[in-house]
C-alpha cells in the first residue's frame, strides 16, 4: 500500500491562492477602468449631440419668431413672443431632458450681440465652472 506525503496531497497553496486573486484584481481593475472611462467618453459626445440639436431649435425659433428665446424653457411651452396659440418646438416632458447636459446638469443659456448671437454652455461632468477632461465646460455659440 502507498502512502501520500503532505507534499504530494493535490490542491493549491493560501500564497498560490492570493497571487491568483491579485491577478485577478489587476486585470479587473485595468478592465473596468477602461469600460467606465469608454462609458464617460460616450456621455461627453452625446452631450455635444444635445447642444448640436438644442442650437438648432433656436435657430428654429429665430426663424418663426425673427428673434432668439429669453430662455430654453420658450422652446417647450407659449410666451408673449409666441403668443398663446404657438406650438411648441420641445415637448414639455421630452423637452426637459433635452434641456439638461448628460450628466443631468441643466445647461446654461445666454444672449449676446444686442440678441442676435447665443451660447449654449454644458459645465461638463462636475457640473462645475472650469476643469479639464470630462469636467471641461463644453460651450457651442450660435449665429
Amino acid at each position: 500500500m502507498k502512502t501520500l506525503s503532505p507534499r504530494s496531497e493535490l490542491g493549491l497553496t493560501l500564497v498560490e491562492i492570493m497571487v491568483v486573486l491579485v491577478i485577478l484584481g489587476l486585470l479587473g481593475t485595468f478592465l473596468f477602468g477602461q469600460i467606465f472611462g469608454a462609458g464617460e467618453q460616450a456621455k461627453a459626445r452625446m452631450n455635444n449631440l444635445k447642444m448640436e440639436q438644442l442650437a438648432g431649435k433656436l435657430d428654429e425659433y429665430r426663424l418663426m419668431y425673427n428673434s432668439l428665446p429669453n430662455s430654453l424653457d420658450d422652446l417647450t411651452g407659449c410666451n408673449e413672443q409666441t403668443g398663446p396659440g404657438c406650438i411648441p418646438l420641445l415637448d414639455r416632458a421630452k423637452g426637459q431632458e433635452m434641456l439638461n447636459d448628460a450628466w443631468g446638469n441643466p445647461f446654461k443659456y445666454t444672449k449676446g450681440g444686442n440678441g442676435r448671437t447665443y451660447a449654449i454652455t454644458s459645465l461638463g461632468a462636475d457640473g462645475q465652472p472650469g476643469g479639464e477632461g470630462l469636467n471641461f465646460d463644453f460651450k457651442k455659440e450660435g449665429p
